[in-house]
């Protein structure tokens, strides 16, 4: 972890046209501001939000639970509702470890093995084009970010799920890792994930738990900035894209993707993108610079399939549209 890299949420200023980061340091299990804020570590992972306490308090599934034998998960969720805490955080890692690292997991999932396939590809051919640094924002369970890791000196990686990130850290640490895969219902099977080669050196990444609309982030350093399936997933795609841009270096290269799969209880209409064409209008934001510090020429552009499996009897494959982006030197 680059502490160096992470700045206090709480206490950043913009005063006299200029933006006032502190930075944070690690002491006693937190990472702390010269404010006096403190950030806890959970599992070895840091949680950086401006209301850290508050958020604990409201995801407290996801900082109690462990990895559990599998017998032990079945029992927890078999008297649980549906939508229960616990029994959504397994469904939900189910989905996103199948999707993400279904190709080094044992046994193989049913139906559609590697959901991620194509987004993978594309991100592991940057890799020949190598930076500094990358960031990734909505990084899920890190399969992402060990893609990133093999064409950057330092990756850096965050996501709102704090069960999501804790099994990226463990993945990326090299450790296997058991979860609980879903037949149907409240039924589940095990499965192991190993990341082998993609496994990522500590002292080569940071993980955060964090909001990608608001990252504690020193901005404008990141040569290579990714948020793949993350425009829908957010209250304000706008912001996002405006985040993105002030990450990214001059010169630097933004990749984005999104099915655009819009939900009323995430993106208010009057926030969504484009009426019926929001990949014209993410790629016109981008080259005009509408709201952004600089113009984008765009490099890549294509729709990609991107398959979540469920359970045994259902997947669902979006069409994803996938875009890469330059960013435009000052002057050009």
């Amino acid at each position: 972890m680059n502490t160096g890299l992470i700045v206090c949420p709480g206490c950043r200023t913009f005063e006299d046209g200029a933006l006032h980061l502190r930075t944070l340091e690690m002491a006693d299990g937190a990472l702390t501001c010269a404010c006096g804020r403190e950030y806890p570590i959970v599992d070895g992972v840091p949680v950086v939000l401006p209301h850290a306490d508050e958020f604990l308090a409201r995801e407290h599934c996801a900082v109690a639970e462990g990895e559990l034998a599998h017998d032990v998960d079945t029992l927890v969720v078999e008297g649980e509702r549906d939508d229960a805490p616990y029994p959504r955080l397994l469904e939900h890692l189910s989905i996103y470890l199948d999707a993400l690292w279904g190709d080094r997991s044992e046994p193989a999932p049913d139906g559609e093995r590697f959901g991620a396939d194509a987004l993978v590809a594309k991100i592991a051919a940057r890799a020949a084009h190598r930076v500094a640094h990358a960031v990734e924002l909505g990084c899920s369970t890190g399969r992402i970010a060990a893609e990133l890791a093999a064409g950057a000196d330092h990756v850096v990686a965050l996501d709102l799920q704090l069960g999501s990130v804790r099994r990226a850290r463990r993945l990326l640490d090299g450790s296997s890792l058991r979860y609980a895969r879903r037949v149907v219902g409240r039924h589940f099977t095990a499965a192991t994930a190993r990341a082998g080669d993609r496994a990522v050196p500590e002292a080569r990444r940071t993980l955060l738990c964090a909001d990608a609309l608001d990252p504690p982030l020193v901005p404008g350093m990141y040569e290579r900035v990714v948020a793949l399936n993350l425009v829908d997933s957010v209250s304000s795609p706008r912001t996002l894209l405006a985040v993105l841009d002030g990450l990214c270096a001059e010169g630097g290269e933004i990749l984005l993707s999104s099915p655009f799969a819009w939900q009323s209880d995430i993106v208010a209409v009057p926030d969504r993108l484009g009426g019926a064409d929001p990949a014209a209008e993410v790629t016109r934001i981008l080259c005009d610079g509408d709201g952004l510090d600089a113009r984008y020429d765009v490099e890549d552009v294509a729709d990609l399939p991107w398959t979540l499996r469920r359970d045994a009897r259902t997947c669902i494959t979006y069409r994803t549209f996938y875009l890469r982006a330059r960013k435009r030197r000052q002057g050009t």
